[in-house]
């Protein structure tokens, strides 16, 4: 038979015990509580560029004509323009034969004037470019602001004086656009031929007899 200073004292034992289990455990809820996780991360694709927005074609080189690329970017601007040019072809565009032409002395876009000429600010290192790469420099300008629907010409400055760019036809001081670099065009696309089916006529040749 037990002692009863034993069972006051194993009773005291249980009443500690509950009562440390309930002040360190978790006490059940009534109902379902909702659990509030951080938002992901927004991915980005290539060069900085956000994996979802309006897109930008920029032109850089493959050969000695231009290569237009896509750019996903915040805005649809001058300034972004010319910054995905400036920053250059991915390296998986490198492997493709994509290079550019363009030195890092551009300075950016002043302006663009109400005729839809964009001005855009060089240093003299610019113009000292030499051989084809020069004119392949200012038609990568030309033809990545000129795709976008605020741009028509490209008027490129010294310190803010007009300085000569390299055109097809020679140097000229004035705002140029696309006709002035279709020497350098991208390369059209190859039309796919289409089959004639079995029995038809080509176009353009005589009925059969």
């Amino acid at each position: 038979m037990r002692h009863p200073s034993d069972v006051v004292l194993r009773v005291v034992g249980l009443l500690v015990a509950a009562l440390l289990l309930t002040g360190c455990g978790v006490r059940p809820e009534d109902r379902p509580e909702p659990v509030t996780t951080a938002a992901a991360p927004s991915l980005n694709t290539g060069n900085g560029s956000p994996a979802a927005g309006p897109r930008l074609t920029v032109f850089f080189v493959r050969g000695a004509v231009l290569a237009p690329v896509e750019r996903r970017t915040d805005a649809t601007t001058t300034a972004a323009a010319l910054d995905h040019l400036v920053e250059g072809p991915t390296r998986a565009e490198v492997r493709t034969g994509i290079r550019t032409a363009l030195p890092p002395e551009v300075v950016g876009v002043d302006e663009v004037l109400p005729d839809g000429a964009a001005v855009v600010s060089v240093t003299r290192g610019f113009t000292g470019i030499t051989g084809g790469n020069q004119l392949l420099a200012v038609a990568q300008i030309v033809w990545t602001l000129t795709d976008l629907p605020t741009v028509t010409t490209v008027r490129f400055v010294v310190e803010g004086a007009p300085v000569e760019v390299p055109t097809d036809g020679g140097l000229a001081d004035r705002a140029v656009g696309r006709d002035d670099y279709r020497s350098v065009a991208p390369a059209e696309p190859t039309p796919t031929a289409t089959p004639t089916p079995a029995g038809a006529t080509p176009t353009g040749s005589p009925p059969p007899r």
